[in-house]
């Protein structure tokens, strides 16, 4: 079993003001990748403190998408400038693409997430994407981020959508972990099984209190918990699993759903939310289990129509390619069987859809 964690967990109240004294002596001349609204947020803040330590820093800003070429590029531009870290500010892309372009460069890699949306600051895989924004590939980097520096203010002050999506990204980790467990006794699937229950237990008692509290910029023991819930937990699930964090249906079905250009609006967790409940529905769980589910979902702003998620014109159509592409590339998860085809993906995808339609109707 090989595990891939950082050196360094840090998730507090104004974090990012003390980024130079948490990292000096370890980093000197850091390349920063930052998206163009994570630098609006954080650049003042990140400038001041590396120059009271008096660490330089070269920078680059991230647009499109994580693909191999970024990556690459990024690399080659850390190397030029002599750089001895890559520190990373942003969302998951962002993160991404970094990860990849440290590895390559074979550098530190620091992450300074400045939403909480996924785990991808922690893990030590890289989406990537075309530039057109489908899913590529997979990149299992040699290392992971050596330290993360999570600021609660600034993830608590981002849009509240961005938490909800992390939300039901991190129950997906229980939900995917837990349906693989029957075909997996090793010591690594269990153990991600029950801490991701353990993220799954909170998160579920306690969601209403987390969403008004964001919205009403409480910043409190609740929110801190669900960032931990969603970096910390999370990410560390998947240093257990490695590539078989992808063994449930979830994931492979927002990456085969990354094919459909209308799907691209949603967030990584908000769609895998719909893969979550198709999920449900290949798992054979009762109608009754499967609305409680959508029930919860919704209590967190995450229970969405095929309509509402880009399947809404050519819905069987569009369907298909995604359940061929699933087959193709992600046919050893644990939820399929040998018996299910594309139709018996479309089918679980558009009975999900009625339950949620249903679901809806019941609340007016």
């Amino acid at each position: 079993m090989e595990i891939k964690t950082p050196n360094l967990y840090i998730n507090e109240v104004d974090a990012i003001n003390k980024i130079g004294k948490i990292i000096k002596g370890e980093v000197s001349h850091p390349l920063i990748v930052w998206s163009k609204s994570a630098k609006r947020v954080t650049e003042d803040k990140i400038a001041t403190s590396l120059e009271a330590e008096k660490i330089s820093y070269a920078e680059v800003l991230f647009e499109g998408f994580p693909t191999i070429k970024r990556a690459e590029q990024y690399a080659k531009r850390a190397i030029e400038e002599k750089c001895d870290a890559i520190l990373a500010v942003g969302g998951g892309k962002v993160m991404d693409v970094s990860k990849a372009a440290g590895n390559k460069a074979k550098i530190k890699i620091i992450t300074v997430p400045t939403i909480a949306a996924t785990c991808a600051s922690w893990a030590a895989v890289s989406i990537i994407y075309t530039e057109e924004g489908d899913f590529e590939q997979f990149v299992i980097n040699k290392k992971t981020t050596d330290i993360i520096i999570a600021d609660t203010k600034i993830i608590a002050q981002a849009p509240v959508r961005y938490i909800r999506a992390g939300i039901v990204d991190t129950l997906a980790k229980w939900y995917e972990t837990a349906a693989s467990e029957r075909e997996n006794d090793e010591f690594s699937n269990s153990i991600a099984v029950l801490n991701s229950k353990v993220a799954l237990d909170f998160l579920l008692k306690n969601t209403t209190k987390i969403i008004q509290n964001i919205q009403n910029g409480i910043i409190d023991d609740y929110v801190k918990k669900t960032i931990d819930a969603i970096i910390y937990i999370a990410g560390n699930v998947g240093s257990y699993v490695g590539d078989r964090a992808f063994s449930g249906f979830a994931h492979p079905f927002y990456h085969a759903a990354r094919r459909i250009p209308e799907t691209r609006n949603l967030l990584h967790g908000e769609l895998v939310a719909v893969g979550l409940l198709i999920q449900a529905v290949l798992e054979e769980r009762s109608e009754t289990e499967i609305k409680d589910i959508i029930r919860q979902f919704d209590e967190i702003g995450e229970a969405f129509t095929l309509e509402e998620s880009g399947f809404g014109t050519n819905t069987r159509e569009k369907l298909e390619i995604v359940a061929n592409r699933i087959i193709g590339e992600f046919g050893s998860s644990s939820v399929l069987k040998q018996q299910d085809i594309a139709d018996s993906i479309i089918s679980a995808a558009i009975l999900a859809d009625s339950y949620v339609r249903e679901v809806r109707k019941e609340v007016l």
